[in-house]
């Protein structure tokens, strides 16, 4: 069973293809399906791959096709669409084989872009949209979730819910979330009816953010690469619901649709320690769009993700 994230985001060639060498597992969803995260993972570990030394990772985009069972393995097959001196561009398409019917089903399909490293003409970089503390001076999620247990702020019913639904991702890596955020002090949206600093913003201009790092060593570039896709993958679905009084249950479905990442500083170390901030830029039409930048502690930015999801009102059975 793996226990670390290199091992989580791991890969074993078969012929022209790589295979997950475990089975994925789920996170911020109650159905039997996996968190998105690993397909997302998974195909850039593969295209990392098959990347000649020298290339570094500069954007991956993709559509989510259907859920990734976490009942078998993840199939990623790279394909270089092109190759030149400074480029190389690998569609990746993520497939399951169904255990019952034996058919293999399209999961996801991924562009994957990487660039030889250039010299800068200019260096500069936003910064996160307000202050938050460093994360020395955060308390770490364990701790954070077992004093407001101890507070009687939630209950272990909730704290049992919280566990099942973000266990995994304390189990990988470590996440001190920042006291001035709304998901920090709302418990992940758990705690709808908490009224938070941000009260009075407009949705747009509500924000939530944590430090993390990887828990366990990472060896390559592909496995740090993994790594980032994996984790910049967290909250984003969810996220207006968090920041608007909202969970799970007040919605019929609320999922990833597509992604994407863009990396701003070659060969990221995720296991040193890094702020991520999540704010949402849109909601309506039964989807939202949220967005999730990365800095290091120098206060570089990183990388950032965008994602547009579906947020579908629940049914009349649902509701009643």
């Amino acid at each position: 069973m793996a226990t670390t994230l290199a091992e989580h985001v791991s890969l074993q060639k078969v012929h022209d293809h790589y295979v997950s060498t475990h089975h994925p597992q789920k996170m911020g969803n109650s159905a039997p399906i996996a968190y998105g995260g690993y397909a997302i993972a998974l195909a850039i570990h593969a295209a990392s791959k098959s990347t000649p030394d020298g290339f570094h990772l500069y954007s991956a985009f993709g559509h989510y096709l259907r859920p990734v069972s976490i009942a078998t393995n993840v199939i990623c097959t790279p394909v270089k669409l092109r190759q030149s001196k400074s480029f190389i561009t690998y569609r990746v398409a993520v497939e399951q084989n169904d255990p019952s019917t034996g058919r293999v089903h399209l999961c996801m399909e991924m562009l994957a872009d990487f660039h030889r490293d250039e010299p800068s003409v200019l260096a500069f970089s936003s910064e996160p949209t307000r202050s938050y503390s460093h994360w020395r001076d955060c308390v770490p999620w364990n701790q954070l979730v077992e004093d407001w247990v101890k507070a009687g702020k939630i209950s272990e019913p909730q704290f049992r819910a919280f566990n099942t639904l973000f266990g995994l991702s304390r189990d990988l890596y470590e996440g001190r979330p920042c006291p001035e955020g709304i998901t920090t002090q709302n418990m992940m949206g758990l705690a709808k009816t908490v009224k938070t600093s941000q009260e009075e913003l407009s949705p747009t201009a509500k924000s939530s953010a944590d430090w993390l790092r990887v828990k366990h060593p990472l060896q390559t570039d592909g496995e740090q690469m993994a790594s980032l896709g994996f984790i910049m993958d967290g909250v984003l679905s969810f996220l207006p619901l968090a920041h608007n009084h909202m969970f799970f249950e007040d919605v019929g479905v609320c999922s990833s649709l597509d992604f994407a990442l863009r990396v701003f500083k070659p060969q990221p170390k995720m296991d040193e320690w890094h702020l991520r901030e999540v704010i949402n830029h849109h909601a309506g039409n039964g989807r939202t769009y949220s967005e999730s930048k990365l800095w290091d502690e120098g206060g570089n930015l990183v990388a950032s993700m965008t994602q547009q999801s579906i947020l579908r009102v629940p049914t009349k059975a649902a509701r009643m």
